[in-house]
């Protein structure tokens, strides 16, 4: 069952948390400092990792305890399957995947309390893409199970794709790995977005200077500019086009309704965190994320916070003017 097919609310405030393998675990700093200004979401959209935390925020977890979560991941939670590479060399039929997830699956049912997700008051969407028919799919805490979760976890070629209701899925980070379009779609008032590309948003970053840098880099742009840098793009070409109609225009042609929309971000400052940390963290890495998400979040929306003590509501494209100037 499709998200799309249940009802469309409205809702307050929205958090997107993007994919990035064990760069969720800066998510965790970010979910700590919110809970610390009672900035509560009533709704929470997640890809790949970003789907893991928003999970388990819809299982009852506390930030302290993803920080377990994450931490018991470090841990050997998938590994190359030798076998199954030898034998695909050997007679090269079918597909392979290069690792064995069975170890991460039965931690990621762990994590699940279905009986808490369906009963949650903060809706919990997340995603994954049919191998098939390359569509992208919502899926609400209403109807996820271990699956869906799974699915929007498999990382393509390296982890085996889930099947759901008979067909393949797997991360939906391919299509969309910021999860934006269910809060505009419900016309949320506040929207807070973390990404985990250091720097996502700016208009400018360094020149790669080495091989590793540009693949890096070549990653960074195929994640952001997927999602969430095409869906800034369009609201703020959406809003020019609008300036250039007339009343009755305005109020007759349909939009996503996102004149009341203010959207922030919490991006990791530190450059360090690369492909590499991604795929694999230690403890000490895990640790060094999430105090950053704290120490990122504290300072990047310190404005935010001020603000919100007085009634104020920005136009997305006053909102994108001041973030490219």
């Amino acid at each position: 069952m499709s998200e799309d097919t249940l009802p469309k609310k409205k809702y307050e405030r929205a958090l997107v948390l993007s994919g990035g393998g064990f760069r969720g675990s800066y998510q965790v700093g970010v979910l700590r400092y919110l809970n610390e200004m009672g900035w509560k979401p009533d709704l929470i959209c997640g890809t790949s990792a970003g789907a893991l935390n928003a999970v388990g925020i819809g299982c009852g977890y506390s930030p302290d305890d993803l920080k377990t979560v994450w931490l018991e991941q470090s841990i050997g939670s998938y590994k190359l399957s030798w076998r199954a590479q030898l034998k695909h060399f050997l007679f090269r039929k079918g597909f392979v995947p290069f690792f064995d997830v069975s170890i991460f699956q039965k931690r990621v049912a762990k994590l699940l309390d279905i009986k808490v997700l369906r009963s949650s008051e903060i809706e919990i969407i997340i995603t994954a893409v049919n191998v098939l028919t390359s569509e992208l799919k919502f899926f609400s805490h209403k109807v996820i199970e271990l699956e869906h979760l799974m699915a929007s976890c498999s990382i393509p070629i390296l982890f085996p794709w889930q099947y759901i209701d008979g067909e393949p899925y797997w991360d939906g980070s391919v299509l969309m790995n910021t999860p934006l379009l269910p809060a505009l779609e419900r016309k949320a008032k506040e929207i807070i977005v973390v990404p985990l590309i250091p720097g996502a948003g700016e208009t400018a970053k360094p020149l790669p200077t080495s091989r590793k840098e540009a693949v890096s880099r070549l990653f960074e742009q195929v994640l952001e500019g997927g999602s969430y840098s095409i869906f800034l793009a369009h609201l703020n070409w959406d809003d020019k086009i609008r300036a250039r109609r007339n009343f009755w225009q305005n109020i007759l042609e349909p939009r996503l309704g996102h004149q009341r929309c203010k959207i922030e971000i919490v991006t990791p400052t530190d450059r360090s965190i690369t492909i590499r940390t991604g795929l694999k963290a230690s403890k000490e890495q895990i640790h060094s994320m999430i105090i950053q998400g704290y120490r990122d979040a504290k300072i990047q929306l310190k404005e935010f916070f001020d603000a919100s003590k007085k009634p104020s509501r920005l136009k997305i494209s006053n909102l994108l003017q001041e973030k490219s100037s």
